[in-house]
């Protein structure tokens, strides 16, 4: 007989780092220059966060006065357009700037950090410097916290590298914009004490941006599978439950009837990416189970 618990943990296993990743999110992401006096020069990331192509970024990458341009979905210094800089007041390291050419922006809006969204998966994009390719990086990590700091800053593992700050912070599944990067702290021996996100939808009514009503994260949900029937024996066959890797994870809540052989089991298992309840009944009698899920937000 298989256990419960162990079926869990197996399930849990099978699932991690599930997830599909939608091709349209390097059509969001900016590479950004900007020019100040003429000689300094900056370049960071960006993310789209309107339709009319406002890009969010870190404040650093774009300083007060600085002529801006940039690129979507790509590092290309030969392909920039301009940008102008939205006048704003707020008291954290971050910038919004527009591109001046008309034309609809597929874009992110924010979304809430609740305090469940702490040790959930993120991805941290943006474009490292002296990239060979051009192509956006994409870095996979965990909210660390959901508290922010003293200076509006909250918590990632996600690496980040000089090229990278403004760029977006998103959910797994890469459709859900929770912040911008902003860079690292440093401790006095000069390793990384954390690497830094910038809450976006905080500050989404001071830039004058929408943001999404719902969180970024969804609690988890545990569910009782309806493709299971009352009463179902080994003996009527495996049942798909219903669910996937990504959906959530399944597991074994109870079991009955006669294990009159030590093969006799009940457990629930991957096939294909899709939980089913099954078993094996060697010498006659009854036995069956009862399953439950797990759902979850990406």
């Amino acid at each position: 007989m298989v256990h419960p618990v162990r079926a869990l943990l197996a399930a849990m296993a099978a699932s991690a780092g599930a997830g599909a990743a939608p091709a349209e999110i390097e059509r969001v992401v900016v590479y950004v220059e900007c020019r100040l006096d003429g000689d300094r020069v900056t370049r960071g990331s960006g993310v789209v966060v309107s339709p009319q192509g406002h890009v969010l970024t870190a404040g650093h990458v774009a300083p007060q006065g600085s002529d801006c341009a940039g690129s979507l979905g790509v590092a290309d210094p030969g392909a920039l357009d301009r940008m102008v800089t939205v006048p704003t007041l707020v008291p954290v390291d971050a910038a919004l700037l527009r591109f001046s050419r008309p034309g609809e922006h597929e874009f992110l809006s924010p979304c809430r950090i609740e305090p469940w969204s702490v040790r959930r998966e993120i991805y941290v994009a943006g474009f490292p410097g002296n990239t060979r390719t051009g192509a956006a990086s994409f870095r996979q990590g965990v909210l660390s916290t959901t508290l922010p700091n003293d200076r509006g800053v909250l918590e990632t593992d996600g690496q980040t590298i000089g090229g990278m700050s403004g760029g977006p912070v998103l959910t797994k599944d890469l459709r859900g914009l929770l912040g911008i990067v902003i860079g690292a702290d440093f401790a006095a021996d000069g390793s990384v004490s954390y690497y830094g996100i910038l809450p976006a939808a905080a500050h989404a009514a001071a830039f004058g941006i929408a943001a999404r009503d719902e969180p970024c994260h969804g609690r988890d949900r545990v569910v009782e599978p309806a493709a299971v029937p009352e009463g179902w024996t080994v003996d009527d066959g495996e049942v798909d439950l219903g669910v996937t890797a990504r959906d959530g994870v399944c597991f074994v809540a109870g079991i009955w009837g006669e294990f009159n052989d030590g093969r006799d089991s009940v457990s629930v298992e991957l096939r294909d990416g899709r939980f089913v309840l099954t078993g094996e009944n060697w010498l006659g009698g009854r036995h069956g189970a009862t399953a439950r899920c797990v759902l979850h937000d990406p």
